[in-house]
């Protein structure tokens, strides 16, 4: 994602947010989306560059406006060099008084957005038509010295005020209010936050950078970056939400590329807690998750940018809670019995063509799930009917986006498609969307957006459900 990024003294104007969590930031650099192709679209505008507040650089380098950096190596080779331009400040002063000297890289994104459902009512979706503050994401990122880097996202959110449980669940709406005691004890509706990701990375060799810490799962194109400005269509499609290989691990990450002309050959390995209830700080079982992605690009002058990659993951999902009990001999015995466990297997292709103006990018997703006897979880179907326990089953999605960026205005008219397979003894039929319209870019840093989507079960023979027509508008920025 292309994003202003403001760099200022840590030890003269501290962000109180940010470095409560990080205090070890020590160097502004660039984050991981600032130079990456977008996920789900063309390279974000770039950047205007950044006036200086107090002694800095005149401008940090900004981003491309096409693609140049690797896949596997984007986020690194822009770090590496927006830490080469934020030189110290004033020069040299060496000791306690150089280490003093913090500098913190902060940016970000925020969406808005209006959606409302336009001729038939699907009777699973909401009647209502709604305005609504989407992301509001902050990034702080610091290059540490030596090859060592560190970024942090986190995303501001209303929930859980408003929430309710899932299809088919009775839960009641989750209310927030609390008495402010700055005003008299009048209501106010707490939110929460989500820590998208928080990672140190050193970087060895071109070839080879080791990151801990939280990440997004190195899979396919569209998972790579969730900013709102840099994606073409408002919603992301309907598979990478269904979470067949899980959006964010906590763990180790290990990646690289090398260039062989004008061709570039790159992997990411992982190792991780994988799923669970709590996976983002405890691993409830002793099998950690194991996945890894390949990727080839290769750049022509005449037929343009190609990237094909292909992508894996396989772990154990396990829940479990303490029985504390006391054995006849007086020693507390503490128990971990299982109340929930799977094992999964994920594969995952994908494509992506850059000809100019021109986008095409696909793709497929697939999720193996295998349930340990006595471990299946309930199953209330859609359409109704005896309730039940789910079966070992299979999750298979695909979808397919294209568009062309005119030379107007910005503007990308832009199509896709896309198709959902549950998988049997989900209680959930198969199905399939399209859907099209405009992304337009008055400016570098402002992104337009009308969509209109069309979807509905497919080779469904239960009760008719209808189908969606949907119009979403959103205005998108970055900061």
């Amino acid at each position: 994602m292309s994003a202003f990024r403001w760099t200022r003294l840590g030890a003269i104007a501290p962000v109180s947010l940010v470095l409560a969590l990080f205090p070890s930031l020590a160097r502004a650099q660039a984050e991981v989306d600032a130079s990456s192709p977008a996920a789900g679209s063309e390279p974000a505008a770039p950047a205007p560059a950044a006036a200086a507040p107090v002694a800095v650089p005149a401008a940090l380098p900004p981003a491309p406006v096409a693609s140049t950096q690797p896949d596997a190596k984007a986020d690194a080779a822009a770090e590496a060099e927006a830490a080469a331009a934020a030189t110290e400040v004033g020069g040299s002063r060496g000791g306690v008084e150089e280490t003093d000297q913090v500098k913190l890289n902060l940016y970000g994104f925020a969406d808005f957005s209006y959606s409302t459902q336009i001729g038939n009512k699907f009777d699973l979706g909401t009647p209502y038509s709604s305005f609504a503050v989407g992301k509001l994401n902050l990034y702080a990122a610091a290059d540490l010295g030596d090859s060592w880097r560190s970024m942090a996202e986190i995303r501001f959110m209303y929930l859980p005020n408003g929430s309710t449980g899932s299809v088919g669940s009775a839960s009641p709406r989750t209310d927030t209010s609390a008495n402010d005691y700055t005003d008299v004890g009048r209501p106010v509706k707490w939110g929460g936050i989500s820590i998208e990701r928080a990672w140190l990375e050193h970087t060895f060799h071109p070839a080879l950078t080791v990151r801990v810490g939280a990440f997004l799962t190195p899979y396919g194109i569209w998972n790579v970056d969730h900013g709102s400005p840099a994606i073409i269509g408002v919603r992301k499609p309907y598979i990478i939400g269904e979470g067949l290989f899980p959006e964010h691990q906590t763990g180790v990450e290990i990646y690289g590329a090398w260039n062989f002309g004008p061709s570039q050959v790159g992997y990411h390995l992982t190792l991780s807690n994988g799923r669970g209830p709590i996976d983002s700080y405890q691993d409830l079982d002793h099998n950690k998750a194991l996945g890894g992605r390949l990727f080839v690009k290769h750049d022509d002058p005449g037929w343009g940018t190609l990237t094909v990659g292909v992508s894996g993951y396989k772990g154990t999902y396990t829940d479990s809670h303490d029985v504390y009990a006391v054995t006849a001999a007086g020693k507390l015995n503490i128990m971990h019995p299982i109340t929930a466990q799977y094992k999964e297997v994920s594969l995952a292709a994908d494509a992506k063509w850059e000809l100019g103006g021109l986008l095409v990018q696909s793709e497929i997703v697939m999720n193996d799930v295998a349930y340990t006897d006595g471990q299946q979880p309930a199953v209330y179907p859609v359409a109704g009917g005896a309730p039940g326990f789910a079966p070992d089953h299979r999750r298979l999605g695909i979808y397919g986006l294209a568009g062309y960026r005119l030379p107007f205005l910005g503007i990308m008219p832009f199509f896709g498609a896309e198709h959902y397979d549950a998988g049997a003894g989900s209680g959930t039929p198969a199905s399939a969307g399209i859907n099209g319209g405009l992304n337009v870019r008055p400016t570098a840093r402002v992104v337009l957006k009308a969509q209109y989507t069309h979807a509905w079960f497919a080779k469904w023979e239960g009760p008719d459900f209808g189908y969606y027509n949907g119009l979403d508008l959103q205005a998108a920025w970055s900061f």
